[in-house]
């Protein structure tokens, strides 16, 4: 890139950055500024502070559901626990654990009953369990969410009006316009050069470097596998010329060697990420590779488990989402603390050690394309006659489709399976489905969304996000 190309971009994106974004972020997102300042200093409060903060969230939040939630009415009630009783942090303990089999049962009786419709969104997800599951969030809690997002992306160096390579596999978080708008959205708001990763080829890849090329943008956001196929492609066809600050990785484990493999290649830095869609970002790699917490707005616990020395189960409790309360919301995935609890970077916010939960693996086609996980999760995820689904694919045009039925399941539900199925798989696979009562947990406690036998596996075999 030129220096006049790349002073005329510093300043497009300085332009998007201080006049684009923040009057768009004051019109849609009118709490955004208040949550992203407060984020900002608390990342620096003591660890104190952190939880002083933590309890007065909590002791609100807890009161506003015995209220307003039926659910939870008679869940604190079960317990012999009041909002009142809060006093610490650990008092939470007494409740029982929030599984998503709860909130597929009680879902409408988790919904606060005070809190107008137009005041909540609805959003959905798979899982990488593969168990569909709809919840709502506030649309303030939409805003601090964004708040929280930027902070970490901050992290990374990657700012408002900066443009950056988003490679994902959820069709729920790529709106697609075409034409004008689609221009418009990303020129001036959005500034991402997206590619829809739920199917691969090799021309999609050719596709996107030119368009890399084009925009020469200076950071990547991606599903960790996603970027290490971008990269292994880049690596086997001698592109050596796109290059990154930063590279964002989610949704999936990152390994040591997948690390290495980013870094060598695109030349800058990984910044890990560790989040699920119910919660958003649970935990963001700083410049030293430590994954702090966004315990200004989450509550995580790590439930201690016989069968493991340090790691436990992760709960989460949304300390800012009011409309639909998920409190100590067993994830499904293992994790455990850091030893040391303190960073060179200097903020205080807690540290997680290794996750030891969930991958996805990709379906692979006989005419060379991949189907990702992430994108299957959510195949059914509006589906209330499915508890849960399993892929197991057995060679290149055999895939069995493991379904634990939920109410009303029927014939009805095997053809529409069938039928979205097609939208991906077309012809290409000859599609099994069997009804199973359960699906066996791996020995990480996590199911596998995607079972692989195929020889060549694409992606790993451990279960982390």
């Amino acid at each position: 890139m030129t220096v006049a190309r790349s002073g005329i971009r510093e300043i497009s994106s300085a332009v998007v950055r201080n006049l684009v974004y923040p009057i768009w972020a004051r019109r849609d997102h009118p709490h955004y500024f208040r949550y992203f300042h407060e984020f900002q200093k608390s990342q620096f409060s003591s660890p104190e502070q952190v939880r002083e903060l933590q309890l007065r969230r909590l002791q609100a939040l807890m009161e506003y559901a015995f209220a307003n939630c039926p659910f939870y009415r008679r869940r604190m009630e079960n317990a012999a626990l009041s909002p009142s009783s809060i006093k610490s942090l650990e008092d939470l303990r007494a409740l029982a654990v929030l599984t998503k089999r709860d909130i597929q049962d009680n879902g409408v009786q988790m919904l606060a009953a005070n809190m107008p419709k137009n005041a909540r969104v609805r959003n959905q997800t798979g899982g990488s369990t593969g168990s569909p599951l709809q919840f709502y969030v506030d649309r303030e809690r939409l805003d601090s969410r964004m708040a929280s997002t930027d902070r970490h992306n901050g992290w990374a160096g990657l700012r408002p009006g900066d443009w950056h390579a988003y490679l994902w596999g959820a069709r729920l978080d790529q709106v697609i316009h075409g034409g004008a708008k689609d221009w418009v959205r990303n020129a001036l708001l959005y500034r991402r050069i997206e590619l829809n990763t739920s199917y691969i080829t090799n021309e999609r890849w050719q596709s996107l470097i030119v368009r890399l090329r084009q925009k020469r943008p200076r950071f990547m956001i991606a599903y960790a596998k996603s970027a290490v196929l971008l990269a292994s492609y880049m690596r086997e066809n001698g592109i050596d010329d796109i290059r990154f600050d930063a590279i964002i990785t989610t949704a999936e484990v990152l390994f040591p060697e997948d690390r290495q493999l980013l870094e060598t290649v695109f030349g800058g830095r990984v910044f890990n990420r560790y989040g699920c869609r119910e919660v958003s970002i649970i935990a963001s790699e700083c410049e030293h590779q430590r994954m702090h917490v966004n315990a200004d707005t989450l509550l995580v616990e790590i439930e201690p488990d016989e069968n493991r020395l340090t790691a436990g189960k992760v709960l989460v409790t949304d300390l800012l989402n009011y409309s639909m309360p998920l409190i100590r919301y067993q994830i499904g995935d293992v994790a455990e603390w850091s030893t040391d609890q303190e960073c060179p970077c200097g903020r205080r916010l807690p540290i997680l050690g290794d996750v030891h939960g969930r991958t996805t693996d990709f379906l692979e086609l006989s005419d060379g394309s991949r189907i990702s996980g992430p994108a299957l999760t959510l195949v059914v995820a509006d589906m209330a006659d499915v508890r849960q689904v399993q892929f197991v694919q057995h060679g290149l045009t055999e895939i069995d489709l493991r379904v634990v039925p939920g109410r009303g399941y029927g014939e009805h539900t095997r053809s529409e399976l069938r039928k979205r199925m097609s939208l991906y798989l077309g012809r290409l696979v000859n599609l099994k489905v069997e009804e199973t009562s359960s699906i066996v947990s791996e020995g990480s406690g996590k199911y596998r969304f995607v079972i692989s036998h195929l020889e060549k596996k694409i992606g790993a075999s451990s279960d982390n996000r």
